[in-house]
C-alpha cells in the first residue's frame, strides 16, 4: 500500500524548485524521498528514522566501533603470530601454508557468510546476529592463539627448546586452529560489518563512515602495535606468562567492547518487514530512477510534453525487494560471477589483489624481518641466548614502526576525501600504491633502524588507500585475495635463507598494483 501510495501520488500543479525549474533537481528528489521514508519510518512500532537522516561525526563513530576492535586483532597478529608460529618449531614454509589457510577458507566461505547474512529472517535484523556469531568465534580464537604452545604442554607436548621440537607436537593443530578462529572470523566481520554501516546510513553518510572506520581503525591498530611494543616482562602486568599473552588480552577486552559497542548502535529493520514495507528499504539507483521518472511525467503532464521513459541504470546495486525471487547465493553463482566479471570490476580486483600481495608480504613477517635482518637475532636461539634476546627486542622495535604506520593510514584516511576532490581519484590511488612500493624497496636495501621509521609510513599511506578508494568507487566489501602470496612466499625465504626477499616482493607486487590502477574506471572521482 505504502509504494503504491508513493508511486502514484501525482499532481499537475507547478512548483518552482531551489534550482529555479519546475523539474526538480537529483539532490531535491532524494531529499524529499528521505524525508518521506523519514517520517513513514518515525512512525512504525519501533523506530526506524535513523536509517534515513544524517549521522553526526560521533554517532558514525559509535557505529563503526567494532573496527577498532578488528585492527586491535590485525595489529596483535602482524606482531606476534609469526613469532608465535615459529616458536613452535615450523619453518618459514609450513608457517605460510598455514597462514594460507584463512584466504583458502575466506575465498570460498565469505561469501557465502556474506549472503547468508542477506536473507536472515530474524527480529534482531541481517547484518548483527551474523556479526555476533563471527566476534564470539574470533575472541575464542584470539585466546587460544597465544596459549597454544602451554595447551600442548598440558596435552602431554615435551616443553623444549625450538631447535629441540620434534615429531607430532599438540600445539601445532590447537595454534592453527587459534589462527584461523581470529584471522578468517576478522576478515569476515570485516566485510559484514562495513556492510552494517552502509545499510544504517542514508546515501550522503556512505562514504564518510568508511572514512571514520579508517580513521579509529587506525587509532586502534596504533594502540595496539604500542601495547607490543611493550616489554611486558618488565612490568606488573604481565599476568599470563609472555608478552604474546598479555597483548591478545588486551585484545580481548577492546574486541569485546568494540563489538558490544557497535551492535547496540542503531536497530536495523527485519527483512520480513522490509519486503512488506517498501518505504523501509535503502533507496537504490531503481528506486531513485522511478521517483525521477514519476517527477518528469509530472513536470512534462503540466507542460503537455509526452516524455520519454528514463531506464534504471542496469549495472547499479539492487537492493532488498527488487527481486522477490532472491536466493543465497551458491558456490557455482559465486564462480561464474568471477568468470564473467565486467572488465572495470576486473581491473579494480585486480589492482586490490596485487595491493594485497604487497601488503601481505609486509605485514606477515615484518616483526620477523626487523628482529632477524636488522637487529641480527634468531627466533630459535636458546632461552636467555643473546641471539634470542636480541630478536625478542627487534619484534618489539617492529611494532613502534607500524604504530607509525597505524597513525599514518588514520591521518591518511582523514584527509582523502579532499585530496580525491582536489586531484581526482586516479592520482591519488596511483600515488599511494608508488609511495609504499618505493618505501618497501629503500627498506630492503638498507636494514637500518632509522629507515623502518622512514617506510613505514609509506605503508599506512597505501593501507588508507586500499581500504577506503575501492569501496567509494563499488561501495561494497571485496574479499581479501592473499592465496598466492601465503602459499608461495615461505617457500622462498627458505631457499634463499633471509626474509629480505618479502620487503623486495612487497614493492614490486605495490609497482604492478600502481600500473593496472592508472586503467581503473573511476566514475567521476
Amino acid at each position: 500500500m505504502a509504494d503504491t501510495m508513493e508511486q502514484t501520488k501525482q499532481t499537475t500543479d507547478v512548483v518552482v524548485y531551489t534550482n529555479g525549474s519546475s523539474l526538480p533537481s537529483d539532490k531535491e528528489i532524494m531529499d524529499s524521498m528521505l524525508q518521506m521514508r523519514f517520517q513513514h519510518a518515525k512512525k512504525q512500532d519501533r523506530d526506524y528514522s535513523h536509517l534515513f537522516r544524517k549521522k553526526s561525526r560521533l554517532e558514525l563513530i559509535r557505529l563503526s566501533m567494532a573496527i577498532v576492535g578488528i585492527e586491535f586483532l590485525y595489529a596483535a597478529e602482524t606482531a606476534f603470530v609469526t613469532p608465535i608460529l615459529l616458536g613452535i618449531g615450523l619453518s618459514h614454509t609450513f608457517m605460510t601454508m598455514v597462514w594460507a589457510f584463512s584466504p583458502v577458507l575466506g575465498f570460498f566461505f565469505a561469501p557465502m557468510i556474506a549472503s547468508f547474512s542477506d536473507t536472515i529472517r530474524v527480529q534482531w535484523g541481517r547484518r548483527r546476529p551474523v556479526l555476533l556469531a563471527l566476534g564470539l568465534a574470533m575472541m575464542t580464537g584470539m585466546w587460544i592463539l597465544p596459549h597454544g604452545k602451554t595447551i600442548g604442554i598440558f596435552f602431554g607436548d615435551p616443553d623444549v627448546p625450538v631447535d629441540q621440537m620434534e615429531g607430532f607436537r599438540w600445539s601445532i593443530p590447537v595454534t592453527i586452529i587459534g589462527l584461523v578462529l581470529t584471522d578468517f572470523d576478522a576478515e569476515t566481520s570485516n566485510g559484514i560489518a562495513r556492510a552494517y554501516f552502509m545499510d544504517m546510513c542514508a546515501p550522503d553518510d556512505q562514504s564518510r563512515v568508511l572514512t571514520t572506520a579508517m580513521f579509529i581503525g587506525g587509532l586502534g591498530g596504533t594502540a595496539g602495535y604500542v601495547l607490543g611494543a611493550i616489554d611486558w616482562s618488565q612490568t606488573n602486568l604481565d599476568i599470563l606468562g609472555s608478552n604474546e599473552a598479555t597483548v591478545f588480552m588486551f585484545v580481548f577486552i577492546v574486541m569485546g567492547v568494540g563489538l558490544l559497542i557497535t551492535l547496540t548502535s542503531y536497530r536495523e529493520v527485519p527483512l520480513p518487514l522490509m519486503e512488506r514495507d517498501p518505504l523501509l528499504r535503502p533507496i537504490n539507483s531503481n528506486a531513485f530512477e522511478a521517483e525521477k521518472s514519476r517527477q518528469l511525467a509530472v513536470y512534462s503532464i503540466s507542460k503537455d510534453v509526452i516524455p520519454e521513459p528514463i531506464k534504471p541504470d542496469q549495472d547499479a546495486a539492487v537492493g532488498i525487494g527488487d527481486d522477490d525471487d532472491e536466493k543465497p547465493l551458491r558456490l557455482r553463482d559465486f564462480v561464474r560471477n568471477i568468470v564473467h566479471m565486467p572488465k572495470s570490476l576486473f581491473i579494480l580486483y585486480s589492482t586490490q589483489f596485487f595491493s594485497q600481495l604487497g601488503y601481505l608480504s609486509y605485514c606477515l613477517y615484518f616483526t620477523d624481518f626487523v628482529g632477524s635482518e636488522v637487529f641480527g637475532g634468531d627466533v630459535a636461539g636458546a632461552p636467555g641466548s643473546p641471539e634470542l634476546a636480541l630478536y625478542e627486542e627487534g619484534v618489539r622495535y617492529g611494532c613502534w614502526g607500524m604504530a607509525v604506520f597505524a597513525v599514518c593510514s588514520a591521518s591518511y584516511s582523514a584527509v582523502i576525501e579532499r585530496l580525491v576532490k582536489r586531484f581526482s581519484a586516479r592520482p591519488v590511488y596511483m600515488a599511494g600504491l608508488l609511495l609504499f612500493s618505493l618505501g618497501m624497496l629503500l627498506m630492503g636495501l638498507v636494514k637500518e633502524k632509522f629507515m623502518i621509521f622512514i617506510a613505514c609510513p609509506t605503508v599506512g599511506i597505501m593501507y588508507a588507500t586500499m581500504y577506503s578508494l575501492p569501496y567509494l568507487l563499488i561501495s561494497q566489501y571485496h574479499s581479501k585475495n592473499s592465496l598466492i602470496i601465503s602459499l608461495a612466499i615461505g617457500s622462498i625465504i627458505d631457499a634463499v635463507e633471509t626474509n629480505v626477499v618479502v620487503i623486495f616482493s612487497a614493492s614490486i607486487f605495490s609497482l604492478v598494483a600502481a600500473l593496472i590502477a592508472s586503467q581503473i574506471v573511476y566514475m567521476g572521482l
